[in-house]
């Protein structure tokens, strides 16, 4: 590739080269702001379509593959495993400062709370004038308790129950309105850092737009603050980052940086077209890149936009049965805290269990079983979890080769895994998730006949109490059942999650 100008720069980004093209009249130029030499790492791929990455102020990024609708996480060791599936066809995402995360989920057509310490979900705006919205694209916290969405619709020609394609806000008490109405298709959307801008991307026409924020929710009139150049840009912004300057990340057919008064700073070209960025990382001076089947990382020189704190809370109250063409939207009551599970004491020899009462103890299917539980299946599953208990005396063959073997029991092919280690009430413990095709068995195990269970997950625990020997902890089934007993399984036998470590298997 040759750069003709003499304000072209060269970048090369996971061994491709390109050119960075910088404004002169800016002051600013990318080598202010991208590492040099500056890569575009590729981190994960072969998925069907990422967008809406989010940075956890607990230390993971999460990001959408929109048409297996599901949320990946991506740990910074880079372990890749699913956070929620389905998740609604989750699009847009957003952490605040406390780890709350809140989404956009087109496909279920309405934005969510889902809960830090809970992973309770629960929706924050469905409707509007009693209609179904569209599809909930992205959204943005305004870092005054409430937060911006927009609803934009990309799919068959049909009869929207929503009269436009609107940006809308959600306050701190939960109630709905809409703030925006003269964009033909808005799609991605952030508050500036001093809360004074709402930018807002117009994708059909390669705009991006600033509209003044009068107070919350309440917004003045808009103002054209960037065209993408049609040769080199084509469609666009999609989604959009800040950095702590205020600087915007908006992806065209490259990333695009512009200042907070939309002049442009340069471009970043990726091997597959960006749909969307955010900044993270330990020191939060990576820029991640959902484009397409894959998560790209950039070294940065400047950090991201600090989270916001705490957006809205659910009404509590009935949501009014919506206006539809033909989707009918149950009556539910929303913002009513799930009391905490009751649970029950389980001893089996030195180790003592606080086993949920809605596990159901079972009489174990074989010697080698001190225990034996039936979880109930999540909803949307039609297979019930099952937990296993073992004793044995001396290390059992050990913490790695039981771990090892544990993974191994899945297909290789799609099966990802994580290790942690830590300490318990009752000693240290190790604990492997493993999801992806399980090779279940069937029949004695000397048979050793297996049937391959697409979908599943593994939370596989031992626990090591001192003179006495190792006790193995099994959990199975469906990947959406057992996810939703992590934190259960890890309070049954007395486990501070916040001390937890990665561990590496040796």
């Amino acid at each position: 590739m040759r750069c003709l100008t003499d304000w072209s720069k060269r970048l090369v980004l996971g061994g491709m080269a390109f050119c960075l093209t910088t404004a002169s009249a800016f002051a600013e130029s990318l080598d202010d702001l991208v590492v040099s030499p500056p890569t575009a790492k590729k981190l994960a791929g072969e998925f069907k379509f990422t967008e809406g990455p989010a940075w956890s102020p607990q230390g993971y990024l999460l990001f959408s593959d929109i048409p297996n609708s599901r949320i990946v996480r991506y740990d910074p060791d880079g372990q890749i495993s699913s956070y929620l599936s389905p998740s609604g066809k989750a699009n847009g995402l957003v952490f605040d400062a406390t780890g709350n995360l809140y989404a956009c989920q087109g496909g279920a057509r309405q934005v969510v709370l889902i809960g830090l310490t809970d992973g309770k979900i629960e929706p924050l705006a469905s409707q509007y004038d009693q209609k179904l919205l569209n599809a909930p694209n992205d959204l943005a916290l305004d870092g005054m308790g409430g937060l911006y969405f927009t609803d934009p619709y990309y799919g068959p020609e049909t009869k929207l129950d929503q009269s436009v394609m609107g940006v809308y806000y959600v306050n701190r008490d939960g109630v709905v309105t809409r703030v925006i109405e003269d964009r033909a298709r808005p799609n991605g959307v952030l508050v500036s850092s001093d809360h004074q801008t709402l930018y807002v991307a117009e994708p059909n026409k390669s705009e991006l737009w600033a509209y003044p924020i009068e107070k919350p929710g309440k917004v003045g009139a808009g103002k054209l603050i960037f065209t993408g150049d049609a040769k080199q840009d084509g469609s666009g912004p999609d989604g959009m980052a800040l950095d702590a300057d205020g600087r915007i990340y908006a992806t065209y057919g490259s990333v695009v940086i512009l200042s907070p008064q939309g002049e442009l700073i340069g471009r970043i070209e990726v091997p597959e077209r960006p749909a969307n960025c955010t900044f993270g990382g330990a020191d939060g001076k990576t820029l991640f890149v959902t484009a397409r089947t894959s998560l790209y990382g950039v070294a940065m020189k400047v950090a991201g936009q600090k989270l916001a704190g705490s957006g809205p809370q659910p009404r509590n109250e009935l949501l009014t049965p919506a206006k539809t063409t033909g989707i009918t939207v149950p009556i539910r009551l929303v913002s009513q805290q799930t009391p905490a599970e009751e649970t029950t004491t389980v001893k089996i020899k030195d180790l003592s269990l606080e086993i949920p009462k809605t596990w159901k103890q079972q009489r174990p299917s074989s010697n080698f079983r001190a225990g034996q539980f039936e979880v109930a299946p999540a909803e949307g599953d039609t297979s019930p979890g099952e937990l296993t208990i073992s004793f044995f005396e001396g290390d059992g063959g050990g913490i790695d080769p039981n771990i090892a073997r544990w993974v191994g029991q899945f297909a290789e092919e799609g099966r990802t895994a994580k290790f942690y280690s830590g300490t318990s009430k009752q000693g240290k413990y190790y604990l492997a998730d493993i999801d992806g095709t399980y090779n279940q068995p069937m029949g004695p195990p000397i048979l050793r006949q297996t049937k391959p269970v697409p979908g599943s997950r593994m939370l596989g625990v031992i626990v090591t109490i001192e003179n006495k020997g190792n006790y193995f902890l099994k959990l199975t089934g469906p990947d959406k059942t057992v996810a939703a007993q992590r934190d259960a399984l890890r309070t049954s036998f007395g486990v501070d999650k916040a001390a937890e470590m990665p561990y590496e298997l040796k």
